[in-house]
């Protein structure tokens, strides 16, 4: 099971966003969805950084607008270039399992973009996504499969 290919259990076509979206936007995206995290992607599909439900709920918890001291400046929605991780653990898609699973653990994350290069190692675009709900589904068939087996 941990010799499996990255690609056979990764989730795609991925829910992405752009940098200059605001977090409002990425908290809908992620509450229409139902996911956790969204790769952030700037106009070619490359990936930038990543946003997750976390960084947005800071943001909510800080006061999603970020206000200005300056007496009759409007306060402005924080963005997601302002709230996302741009150092961003990805794999590629023939990467195993068990290579995921050992980034996920040494990174202490819950779901990595897969990518896959395109002119350059800085130049990633992003193909699928895998969390731990995916792996735990992969795990909880194989023993199904086991289970159905007759012995």
């Amino acid at each position: 099971m941990h010799r499996i290919p990255v690609r056979q259990i990764m989730r795609a076509p991925v829910i992405t966003i752009g940098p200059d979206a605001l977090a409002a936007d990425a908290a809908e995206l992620m509450d229409t969805h139902t996911i956790r995290r969204i790769p952030v992607v700037d106009d070619d599909g490359f990936l930038v950084g990543i946003v997750s439900d976390s960084d947005v709920l800071e943001a909510e918890t800080a006061g999603s607008l970020r206000s200005s001291y300056e007496p009759g400046v409007e306060e402005e929605w924080l963005g997601v270039d302002e709230i996302m991780t741009r150092e961003v653990v990805s794999i590629g898609p023939d990467a195993t399992v068990g290579e995921l699973v050992t980034e996920m653990l040494r990174y202490k994350i819950a779901g990595v973009p897969v990518v896959e290069a395109e002119g350059g190692p800085k130049r990633l675009r992003v193909i699928g996504m895998v969390t731990e709900t995916d792996i735990f589904t992969m795990i909880a068939a194989a023993w199904a499969a086991e289970q159905a087996t007759p012995t």
